[in-house]
């Protein structure tokens, strides 16, 4: 299945209006919606920093999974790629 929604789709949960400034705004302009949105730690450079300094500290990878909402295998990667 298709991650990407069509424009109709997108139209009927944002409504008219805040659709008609999205394309004002930000024309030709990809976006990505991720599913576990966290305001925090929307800032994937920020948020493998604070991850790597977390496990520095000694927090247990099963602790950065459910603090992070990330896969065993997410944290992983982050923490070896230094």
């Amino acid at each position: 299945m298709s991650n990407v929604v069509p424009i109709k789709k997108l139209k009927e949960v944002v409504g008219e209006v805040a659709f008609d400034e999205l394309v004002k705004q930000l024309p030709g302009t990809n976006v990505y919606i991720p599913k576990n949105f966290n305001e925090e730690y929307h800032d994937r450079k920020k948020r493998n920093k604070y991850i790597r300094a977390d496990y520095i500290a000694g927090m247990e990878i099963p602790d950065l999974m459910e603090k992070y909402s990330l896969s065993k295998a997410t944290i992983y990667k982050i923490i070896e790629n230094r």
